[in-house]
């Protein structure tokens, strides 16, 4: 069942992104032009990205070759010979976003077998602007306690979990700054195996299960004194 989260009055989120990875498709044409068409009342401009130039016979895992924009451009989904990813530019909560998630897989069905993902993802990349001091922001704790933050080029802090046995991982990124003094808090959660069999109940509910861990760490890494700032 999809939780109902606080909603914050100003929340920090950039985009939120949803990614499968799949063995390459047979006729990569076929794939695009068919979810195109079937989606051309939702996703009506259609971008052809540069990766699109490179020969199909070159075999780069994961790389993007078309765009499908939803009209207020809020919404797209991206698709390359291996990869399809659903991206939320403004987000209208998660059970919006794992709507738009189902809705894109059963069109996808028609083309990719489900049952054979080698990658399933959900990221959560979050901007804080005009940020002075990282740990004013976030519950986090610097690397040197001498640091002097007005003279730092960059600051990266990276942590990674495993989070069960079969290969989920939990990946907490940091950059500050960003400029001009922007923190980024980028979340994100994968499953990399190619063993395991999925079906579309199975991918919304990891993905569902996924968000729910992402939106506990959030809850944790922001201060308190953010939080009232924003909610």
């Amino acid at each position: 069942m999809v939780k109902n989260h606080e909603t914050w009055r100003n929340p920090p989120l950039q985009e939120a992104v949803f990614e499968i990875r799949f063995p390459s498709v047979s006729d990569y044409a076929l794939f695009a032009g068919g979810m195109a068409i079937s989606q051309q009342q939702e996703f009506p401009t259609t971008q052809k990205l540069q990766a699109a130039e490179i020969p199909e016979i070159v075999e780069l895992s994961g790389l993007v070759r078309h765009r499908f924009i939803s009209p207020d451009e809020s919404l797209l989904f991206q698709t390359g010979p291996d990869v399809l990813s659903v991206n939320s530019i403004a987000y209208k909560g998660f059970a919006n976003f794992l709507e738009n998630i189902e809705k894109i897989l059963i069109a996808t069905e028609k083309f990719v077998s489900l049952s054979t993902l080698s990658r399933l993802g959900l990221r959560y990349i979050n901007r804080f602007s005009h940020v002075d001091y990282p740990p004013s922001i976030l519950n986090i704790n610097l690397p040197f306690q001498n640091t002097d933050i007005l003279k730092t080029q960059l600051l990266q802090l990276r942590e990674m979990r495993k989070l069960d046995d079969e290969g989920v991982i939990l990946s907490i990124n940091v950059q500050f700054p960003v400029e001009p003094k922007d923190l980024i808090l980028d979340l994100d959660i994968s499953f990399n195996s190619s063993e395991k069999s999925w079906d579309l109940e199975m991918i919304l509910d990891w993905t569902d299960k996924a968000h729910n861990v992402i939106w506990e760490n959030f809850q944790y890494l922001v201060s308190q004194n953010e939080k009232e700032v924003r909610i």
